[in-house]
């Protein structure tokens, strides 16, 4: 029961994430339309546009940095590690989640101090207490360290299968070829 529950919760926060994600997205596309609609037809800037452009922006690269631990989609990682002798790489693959759970309890830590510093600051423009754009790394830190913790354990596999090239189809001998894995 207690597996079933964690994947249950796990899912409600991957669907919550993505839905905030996917939500904070349209929400920058229609502000800076808006913003570029305003400039240039009708010849002001609103004030709050660029602000909020740029604090949804924020929110939209943490949220996306804990993503991409979730789907082992960081180019830069995944372009270090592939280029290893295979020991070195299954050394780099076990230790990569343990440093991602650093990296997310840094975020925690620092965002969490970051936020609290600036709740009786506001935003100029829209009033918003600036706290809110720093909350954006601890709520990703947490999410980081959760993923990362499963990867650890088991819960979500370390190193996802590659997906084979169009051009190479089963039995065409190509697979493999030059592959060190």
């Amino acid at each position: 029961m207690p597996a079933r529950a964690l994947r249950l919760g796990l899912v409600a926060v991957d669907r919550t994430t993505d839905a905030l994600t996917l939500l904070g997205l349209v929400a920058m596309v229609l502000v800076v339309s808006w913003q570029v609609f305003a400039r240039f037809v009708l010849g002001f800037t609103p004030g709050w546009a660029s602000e909020l452009a740029l604090l949804l922006l924020c929110w939209l690269a943490f949220l996306g940095i804990a993503k991409g631990i979730r789907e082992h989609s960081h180019i830069a990682v995944g372009f270090v590690v592939d280029r290893l002798p295979r020991p070195v790489r299954n050394v780099a693959i076990r230790i990569a989640p343990a440093l991602m759970v650093a990296f997310g309890c840094y975020l925690v830590v620092q965002g969490g101090e970051f936020t609290r510093l600036m709740m009786h600051s506001t935003l100029p423009g829209t009033g918003l207490p600036t706290s809110v754009q720093y909350a954006a790394m601890p709520v990703a830190g947490v999410l980081i360290a959760v993923y990362s913790v499963l990867q650890l354990f088991g819960r979500i596999p370390l190193d996802p299968p590659d997906p084979a090239p169009a051009s190479e189809t089963p039995g065409s001998g190509r697979a493999g070829e030059g592959d060190d894995r």
